[in-house]
């Protein structure tokens, strides 16, 4: 199984469908690119966003490297499953869904997730190694509720190796009812630092 190891330099990492994000800023009339800021000045919006399945963001967490996996299937050996939290909405448009760096909708490049041929969004360092900042996963389109799993190593290695990483379980579903707030502090810590 090929390692996706994301690299995360912001405070968060997103799910979503690229093209459920662009359906619903249209039904909304909203033009800005700066998806962090828009959801953080609008609270409604945020939570409709949540509501729809437009995207579930896990956060606060380490900027560090992280191990991202479509299912438990990597985590089998030397990780210890540490948390798991059920049921957020997430709505898949286009068999498609990305995970990845909140860097990417601090100002939304959607031509990056669009016209790309890769299945992932990359960098080089001025040293010319490659970060990953996310990747594209494919799956059904419909309406799911997802699983997030943390885990964490059970002997850490040297930087600059992920020593901590999040599966995810998809259970598809005709529509939602209610929905989960993932920054609900006082219900999920999603910081695997802090276990």
């Amino acid at each position: 199984m090929l390692e996706k190891k994301i690299t995360i330099t912001d405070y968060g990492i997103y799910v979503m469908s690229v093209e459920k994000l662009l359906i619903f800023l249209k039904e909304n009339k909203i033009k800005s690119k700066k998806i962090l800021e828009v959801f953080q000045k609008n609270q409604d919006l945020y939570l409709k966003s949540l509501q729809e399945g437009v995207w579930i963001p896990i956060v606060p967490i380490e900027s560090t490297k992280y191990i991202i996996s479509e299912n438990d299937d990597y985590f089998v050996k030397d990780w210890e499953k540490q948390f798991k939290y059920e049921n957020f909405n997430l709505d898949i448009n286009n068999d498609t869904f990305w995970i990845g760096s909140f860097g990417n909708l601090l100002n939304l490049n959607v031509e990056q997730f669009t016209n790309s041929t890769n299945d992932n969004i990359s960098y080089q360092t001025l040293d010319g190694i490659t970060l990953f900042k996310s990747f594209k996963f494919k799956l059904e389109s419909g309406k799911y509720l997802v699983d997030i799993i943390g885990y964490k190593r059970k002997n850490f290695l040297e930087y600059p190796e992920a020593n901590y990483g999040y599966s995810f379980d998809f259970k598809k579903i005709e529509e939602f009812k209610g929905y989960k707030d993932p920054r609900e502090d006082d219900k999920y810590l999603f910081n695997l630092s802090k276990y």
